[in-house]
């Protein structure tokens, strides 16, 4: 039987300053960059999208409390068996 991972990413802040500077937490030049994909959970395939969409869900509500800092982005990997 064969299982479908569920991917996830997310946005970071990475300070692009050449000198590394930060102040109080404020970074003087800084850019959103997404991570790399890594597995969230696997299901069977009869449960991929409603799992996927339920997780997709979730961010938003998340996105709506604490702001774009929770942006997450998910999607459905290649079978593994």
């Amino acid at each position: 039987m064969s299982a479908f991972p569920i991917l996830r990413r997310r946005r970071e802040l990475v300070n692009t300053d050449p000198q590394r500077r930060c102040y109080n937490g404020a970074h003087f030049s800084s850019k959103w960059r997404w991570t790399a994909w890594e597995e969230l959970e696997r299901t069977t395939p009869e449960k991929a999208e409603p799992r996927l969409q339920f997780w997709r869900e979730l961010n938003d509500y998340a996105v709506s409390a604490r702001g774009k800092g929770a942006k997450r982005q998910f999607k459905l990997g290649e079978a593994v068996t």
